[in-house]
C-alpha cells in the first residue's frame, strides 16, 4: 500500500467532535446499493491501485444470478451465484481485508454503516460534515475544513475498515462513488477506481452456468467477532514487550484489527487507534507470532476478523535511563562514522542523535539531539549502517534508548 499526506491525523485529534457530530444519527451516506432486490442489471470493472494492483468485474443480473472476478497480486478469485448454487475459485484461503472491503463497498455500503459505532467517524453529506462543493469539515462549528478535487466526498471509519466515497456519478436513478479509498492508518491506503459501468444487456446465459456448485466449506466467509470471542481462539500469546518510543506519550491504549484464515493463520494486523504511533511497528510484528486457532461459524470454518486492545507502557521494559555515547557504541556492531567533505565543517564538529532500540536490535526512530543541521544527513546513513544488539534481562531481550554522538575531524 502507498503512503501519502492526508488528514487523518487531524481526524485522530477531533475524533471526540467527529464522533459527537454523528452519534445521534443512523448512518446514512449518498452512495447507492447496486446490488439491491430490484435495480438494474448492470456489467462494473474496477482497478485498485496504490500498493495493491488489482482488477475486479462484476456481470450482475439480481441478488441470484451474478458472476465476479477479482484478480490481484495478492489474491485471485471467481465466484458465480446462480439461484441456491454458488461456485467460488480462490487461489488463497484469504481474502485480504482491504480487497474485499472495496470490492464490497463499491456495490453496497450497507456492510459496512452496519458495523458504524458513535465512536467512529462519519463525515457525510446526510451529517453535515461534506458538501456537493468538496468541502469537508472535521469539527461541529465548521472550523477545521479542507477542498477534494472530486466533489463530494464522504467517510466512514469502523475499526479496521476506512472508506473515502468520492466522485460520485449517476445511475439509474443511483448515484454511485467512481472513487474509494480504503485507508489503513496515517498515509497507508488503497485506491479503487470504477472505470467502467454499465448496463448488462441480453447477457450470456453460460456466464452464469454452474457445472458443479463449491461446498460450503470451501468457500471464503469472513466473521466479525467480540473481542472475547478472538481472544478465545489465541493459544500462544507472548507479552508485547513495548518499545522505548523517543516521544509522544508513554502510557495509555492501543488497539489493533487483526485477521484470521479459516486454517487459524494470522494474516493481517492492522492499527486502529493508538497513544502512541510510534510503537506500532513493532507491536505489529509482535502481534503476528501469536498463534491462533481457527474460527467456525456454523460448524464451517470462517475468516475471522476484530479488535485486539493493549495497555501500552513505553517505560515497563529495559532500562529507566537513557544510555550514554559510550554505552550506545558498545551495543553496536559495523560502527562506521559519517562521510563529509573535507572542510565543510568546524573542526570536532558534533553532531547528536537519540536514538531508540527494539527488542530484535532494530532502530525504531532517532531525533536530533544537536550539532549543524546540515550534518543529518551524513550522521543518519552511517548509522544505518550499525547494527545494535537488544539488552538481555533474564534472558529476555529488552528494548533501550540512548544518544548516539558523531565528532567530525
Amino acid at each position: 500500500m502507498r503512503s501519502l499526506p492526508k488528514v487523518f491525523a487531524i481526524l485522530s485529534v477531533t475524533i471526540s467532535s467527529i464522533a459527537s457530530l454523528g452519534a445521534q444519527q443512523v448512518p446514512k451516506i449518498v452512495q447507492g446499493t447496486l446490488v439491491a432486490p430490484g435495480s438494474a442489471p448492470f456489467h462494473l470493472s474496477a482497478k485498485v491501485s496504490d500498493g495493491m494492483d488489482a482488477t475486479i468485474e462484476m456481470f450482475w443480473a439480481s441478488p441470484n444470478k451474478w458472476r465476479r472476478r477479482v484478480v490481484s497480486n495478492e489474491f485471485a478469485q471467481t465466484v458465480i451465484v446462480n439461484g441456491d448454487q454458488v461456485f467460488e475459485h480462490d487461489s488463497d484461503n484469504y481474502f485480504p481485508v482491504g480487497l474485499h472491503a472495496v470490492t464490497t463497498a463499491m456495490v453496497d455500503p450497507k456492510p459496512l454503516l452496519e458495523e458504524y459505532k458513535p465512536e467512529g467517524i462519519l463525515l457525510t453529506k446526510a451529517n453535515g460534515a461534506s458538501t456537493e462543493s468538496g468541502t469537508t469539515c472535521f469539527d461541529p462549528n465548521h472550523k477545521m475544513c479542507v477542498m477534494h478535487a472530486f466533489g463530494l466526498k464522504e467517510t466512514v471509519a469502523v475499526p479496521g475498515h476506512t472508506v473515502d466515497f468520492m466522485d460520485y456519478k449517476e445511475f439509474h436513478g443511483k448515484r454511485i462513488a467512481r472513487r474509494l479509498i480504503y485507508t489503513v492508518s496515517v498515509g497507508d491506503y488503497l485506491t479503487a477506481e470504477i472505470t467502467d459501468l454499465e448496463d448488462l444487456k441480453n447477457p450470456d446465459e453460460s456466464m452464469f452456468a454452474i457445472t458443479a456448485a463449491t461446498p460450503r466449506e470451501l468457500q471464503i466467509v469472513s466473521a466479525t467477532l467480540q473481542e472475547p470471542d478472538l481472544r478465545s481462539l489465541a493459544v500462544e500469546t507472548p507479552q508485547i514487550i513495548w518499545p522505548q518510543a523517543l516521544d509522544g506519550a508513554e502510557t495509555g491504549k492501543a488497539s489493533f484489527y487483526i485477521a484470521i484464515d479459516p486454517k487459524g493463520r494470522l494474516r493481517e494486523v492492522l492499527p486502529v487507534k493508538t497513544c502512541n504511533e510510534r510503537t506500532n511497528d513493532s507491536a505489529i510484528r509482535q502481534i503476528k507470532s501469536w498463534k491462533f486457532k481457527q474460527a467456525t461459524k456454523d460448524g464451517f470454518p470462517v475468516q475471522a476478523e476484530g479488535i485486539l486492545s493493549f495497555d501500552v507502557n513505553t517505560r515497563a521494559w529495559g532500562p529507566v535511563n537513557t544510555l550514554s555515547n559510550e554505552e550506545m557504541r558498545k551495543m553496536a556492531s559495523n560502527v562506521v562514522e559519517p562521510i563529509v567533505p573535507p572542510g565543510a565543517f568546524p573542526p570536532n564538529s558534533v553532531y547528536k542523535l537519540w536514538v531508540a532500540v527494539d527488542i530484535d536490535g532494530g532502530v525504531l526512530e532517532k531525533i536530533a539531539a544537536g550539532g549543524p543541521p546540515m550534518l543529518f544527513g551524513p550522521c543518519d546513513a552511517a548509522l544505518r549502517q550499525w547494527r545494535f544488539r537488544p539488552i538481555m534481562e533474564n534472558g529476555q531481550p529488552r528494548p533501550y534508548r540512548g544518544l548516539v554522538e558523531f565528532q567530525i575531524p
